[in-house]
């Protein structure tokens, strides 16, 4: 199987969102280092494992805190 035939999760931004208490997309965005309109991209669609990761962590979380099956994908 090639690598480009592998699906990949994409994490949704709702529990990011929770864990970060539900501030303002661009409070949530200079939280974490990104730009506002990333954000708003993540809204449509959702986050690579990385991005994830980087955003929990910069949220003082293991992305296991946020994503509940993340060790099941």
């Amino acid at each position: 199987m090639s690598h480009q035939a592998l699906t990949r999760v994409r994490w949704p931004l709702d529990p990011l969102l929770a864990a970060a208490g539900h501030p303002p997309i661009g409070t949530l965005a200079a939280r974490i280092g990104v730009a506002r309109r990333t954000v708003t991209r993540w809204r449509t669609n959702g986050l690579t494992d990385e991005q994830a990761d980087n955003a929990a962590v910069m949220l003082g979380y293991h992305p296991l805190n946020i994503w509940t099956d993340w060790h099941d994908v």
